[in-house]
């Protein structure tokens, strides 16, 4: 059976406890792109607003590089924080802010913490409406933060017509976890990682998800609200080891940017229609 290809997307973000904290991302992005240009890697890098605003030459390299510029929100915040009209602006601004930086159109969308769930699920019109070709911004599992159990596992239309791309999941014990990004590919097993993907076949889009601070080990440790102290020890477990983890996922079967992917799967997809009252939650604790 033909190894399942595998997209690299990196959330480019400002994880910092306060703007009194070191800057470190625009360091830990370029030796990434080293690190990508090195084993000849493409992906998508889904950036937020404010870092383009804050840090274009950055954002320019990016693209310079040969990696998709897509938007993951014009700030770091949830869907569900945002009403239908603050979301159609902070898309409208956000999407000419990184149009103006790398010069070509910006089609792809991932909102931050994947907090398109049952309650924000308004935002694909207006996704749609502002010219977006696709999201990747599901979790399609439970989730300490946000997750929507009931959307499909693999890639989906919703009704208007919108590609989406979900994040990948894998039953690891009584759940479902995304096994190749973040805390997830960093902590888990790595012959639990292995043994999932051996069982996906080649009609899989499959990506790997990051943020520059994966790649951190020497970032002082503080405690992240919406993680907690146990789940912000974990956000520092494994940091050492996840390029190596991402190289050899990725050895032999790079998938190039997510955008070509989503295009190349659109037509074929098929449609979910979300059930009505729905009496399980999207959000859990």
């Amino acid at each position: 059976m033909p190894a399942p290809a595998i997209t690299f997307t990196l959330d480019l973000e400002d994880h910092r406890p306060s703007d009194r904290a070191e800057l470190r991302y625009p360091m830990l992005t370029r030796r990434l792109l080293d690190q990508l240009d090195d084993i000849g890697v493409t992906g998508t890098v889904f950036v937020v607003g404010e870092v383009a605003a804050d840090q274009p030459g950055l954002v320019r390299e990016v693209a310079e590089r040969g990696h998709e510029v897509a938007l993951h929100g014009l700030y770091h915040r949830p869907l569900t924080e945002l009403s239908p009209e603050a979301f159609a602006e902070d898309l409208r601004v956000g999407k000419a802010r990184l149009e103006d930086l790398v010069e070509r159109p910006v089609e792809g969308f991932r909102a931050p913490m994947f907090s398109l769930v049952r309650d924000s699920r308004w935002a694909v019109e207006i996704l749609r409406d502002a010219g977006f070709t696709y999201s990747s911004s599901v979790l399609p599992a439970r989730s300490p933060l946000f997750g929507d159990p009931q959307a499909p596992p693999r890639p989906f239309r919703w009704p208007n017509g919108l590609p989406e791309l979900p994040c990948p999941v894998a039953r690891v014990g009584p759940g479902k976890v995304p096994f190749l990004g973040g805390v997830y590919l960093r902590a888990l097993p790595w012959a639990v990682v292995r043994a999932h993907l051996a069982r996906r076949n080649d009609d899989d889009l499959l990506w790997i998800y990051c943020h520059p601070y994966d790649f951190d080990p020497d970032e002082p440790y503080w405690v992240v609200p919406e993680a907690g102290r146990i789940g912000s020890r974990l956000l520092w477990y494994g940091r050492r080891r996840a390029f190596a983890r991402v190289r050899s996922l990725l050895a032999g079967r790079a998938g190039g940017p997510l955008g070509l992917r989503a295009a190349a799967l659109s037509a074929d997809l098929p449609e979910w229609r979300p059930p009505t009252g729905d009496p399980d939650g999207s959000r859990t604790s």
